[in-house]
């Protein structure tokens, strides 16, 4: 499977932050049904907070940062400040060493390589947030999505496995992305987790697939995909262990 790169996070990124500034001009006190405790202003302020976490991670390097998230601004200064720290951890990201240290929360190495992706997820789930919200459409392109569902089966599944989560559905499941052709096998067992890429052919239990996109979506509890019940279930399984905000 083709795995974004660190220049097509960035710009993928750049343009999506853009976009949701626009978006969110005006409209700072209107409900986001996908969170429901939270406003626009709440996305917002949490995109600007994730932004400045992650470039203390990346200068800090070794070792998680001691960070507190910024109280919220008055309304006419918070998108300016969120868009300021977006684009300077864009901007940090582009230039640092792909492989200098800096801490995570996965099981994956602790070098800066795992950020912009990280990033990435964020500011497209949360750009879908905002245009539901506003009901403005907003496409997420295939080879993001697919790069999204990569890091949920592969990064937070395994983070979830080791911080305790358990599983009630065990075996292999096959989840197909079908305009990209991408195709993972995520192998479980009550406490375990292993995914790797798959092959038309290979054992499996159950099988998902859609489009890029709508796994993303669906695995990231946004929309539900229309499933026969045994599906379902699975889907259900793997989307728990995405995270939640």
């Amino acid at each position: 499977m083709n795995l974004l790169d660190t220049a097509r996070h960035v710009e993928a990124t750049r343009a999506v932050g853009a976009h949701v500034w626009r978006m969110a001009e005006n409209r700072l006190d209107d409900r986001v049904p996908a969170c429901p405790e939270w406003r626009i202003r709440d996305v917002v302020h949490h995109l600007g907070n994730v932004a400045s976490f992650i470039r203390a991670c990346v200068e800090q390097g070794a070792g998680e940062p001691e960070f507190t998230d910024a109280e919220m601004l008055p309304d006419d200064r918070l998108i300016p400040w969120a868009a300021k720290e977006w684009d300077e951890v864009l901007d940090c990201l582009a230039a640092a060493d792909p492989l200098a240290d800096a801490w995570n929360w996965s099981t994956r190495p602790h070098v800066v390589s795992f950020w912009p992706r990280c990033l990435t997820h964020e500011a497209f789930v949360h750009g879908w947030d905002v245009a539901d919200a506003v009901g403005r459409p907003l496409t997420i392109p295939a080879d993001v999505a697919a790069d999204g569902v990569d890091e949920i089966l592969a990064v937070h599944l395994a983070a979830g496995a080791r911080d305790g989560r358990r599983f009630t559905r065990t075996g292999r499941i096959e989840i197909h992305s079908t305009d990209t052709d991408d195709r993972w096998l995520v192998d479980l067992t009550a406490s375990t987790v292993h995914t790797s890429a798959a092959t038309p052919d290979e054992p499996r239990d159950a099988r998902i697939a859609a489009t890029a996109e709508e796994l993303y979506l669906d695995l990231w509890g946004r929309t539900r995909l229309n499933l026969e019940p045994h599906q379902r279930g699975w889907a259900d399984q793997i989307a728990a262990g995405a995270p939640t905000d």
